[in-house]
């Protein structure tokens, strides 16, 4: 495979753009999560998905660019190919790919907090019902309305 750096660029910057998308997909899924809207997040899911592909297929190209100059499918191995035959424009985007996947670990790991306080919540919420049903007072009565007795009630609103 060839050494050109605009057939580089022109990987570097699918690659770029990918990332900036998936970006984007985690700080809509972020506003989802922190709004609650359940059935928004689902959809999140297959999107994810769908774009984690389509970076990992412009990110293989890329590997085999370096592997076709022995260099390793890494961040080593892409510096090592910009000190040899790469020019500034290159070395921003490689730049500016870096610093977009380090927003995007930061977006994963705040979604992933957002996630993991919303099951935590509805963990005690589960909790808190089933701990109403063994006590036999139960959560409603035979009129359908609600029976919480006031520790229930602090069970649920501290859930």
């Amino acid at each position: 495979m060839s050494s050109n750096p605009a057939h580089y660029a022109a990987v570097l910057e699918q690659e770029r753009d990918r990332v900036r998308e998936f970006l984007e997909l985690l700080q809509q899924e972020q506003a989802a999560l922190v709004a609650g809207d359940h059935d928004e997040l689902m959809a999140f899911t297959e999107q994810k998905a769908a774009r984690i592909l389509d970076l990992r297929r412009v990110s293989d190209t890329r590997s085999r660019l370096l592997a076709s100059h022995g260099l390793r499918a890494d961040k080593d191995g892409m510096s090592a190919w910009i000190e040899r035959f790469g020019d500034e424009p290159i070395r921003r985007l490689w730049d500016e790919i870096k610093s977009l996947a380090a927003e995007v670990r930061a977006a994963n790991e705040i979604n992933g907090a957002l996630v993991a306080a919303r099951l935590k919540h509805n963990q005690a919420a589960i909790a808190a019902l089933q701990s109403a049903a063994r006590s036999g007072t139960g959560v409603y009565g035979p009129d359908g309305g609600t029976r919480l007795t006031a520790s229930t009630t602090r069970a649920l609103a501290s859930a």
